[in-house]
């Protein structure tokens, strides 16, 4: 089984802010999270804050929680511009824009990933097409560092053992200087470094840790999450 991570950056340095609305969202649907101290390794329950770094504080949730609902709240709240990205299976990325809560724009590298249905391929792949004109004036970036990272890898007819569509290879990198070819999930880090927002780094200390009380999953509103 592939990778599954869930992270969002919110464009603040007000940490702090962030950790508190993250609570209020899950008080505000019953789900006891309380602040942890000294925690050690993360487990699968935590959802780790980050110290800003410049001017995006990132949170970085549960890799099986889907997340569109939580960040809907925390941009709204605190009327923030909020970049948020989950890699499925270690397959594909997909990433939303969001400012005071509205989605500004949608994205998936694999629109088609669970479907063969033309008419539902044809809907998704417009649905989260990306928009990068949009994006580059919603985060005071270029549009031409932006356009690169937002294209569809295609699948190939062929599957592999366990039955999955296999993407093709070789798309290569955006830019000379990433780190990752367009078709591998992780190259959402590159996108986020054109956005002037940093990934932690491996082994990185949180500044804050909620950890949510067993049991979540299936029990939180979702948003909008078809991908």
């Amino acid at each position: 089984m592939g990778e599954f991570v869930t992270v969002t950056a919110f464009r603040t340095d007000a940490a702090s802010e962030v950790l508190d609305a993250v609570g209020r969202f899950f008080s505000s649907h019953g789900w006891p999270a309380g602040r942890v101290e000294d925690a050690g390794p993360l487990t699968g329950d935590d959802i780790a804050v980050y110290p800003p770094t410049d001017g995006w504080t990132v949170v970085m949730w549960p890799g099986y929680f889907t997340e569109l609902a939580a960040v809907q709240f925390v941009s709204r709240e605190m009327g923030v511009l909020a970049s948020t990205v989950r890699i499925h299976d270690g397959d594909y990325w997909s990433h939303s824009l969001l400012r005071g809560g509205v989605f500004l724009d949608r994205f998936a590298t694999m629109p088609d990933y669970f479907t063969d249905d033309p008419e539902q391929i044809s809907r998704l792949k417009t649905k989260f097409a990306g928009r990068p004109t949009l994006v580059a004036e919603a985060t005071g970036r270029p549009v031409e560092q932006i356009a690169p990272y937002l294209v569809h890898v295609e699948l190939e007819d062929d599957e592999d053992e366990d039955g999955w569509d296999i993407p093709e290879p070789e798309m290569g990198k955006a830019f000379p200087d990433d780190e990752f070819d367009l078709d591998n999930a992780w190259a959402f880090i590159d996108f986020w470094r054109r956005l002037g927002i940093s990934y932690p780094e491996h082994g990185a200390t949180p500044e804050a840790l909620l950890r949510l009380a067993p049991g979540w999953s299936g029990k939180l509103p979702t948003g909008d999450a078809e991908l």
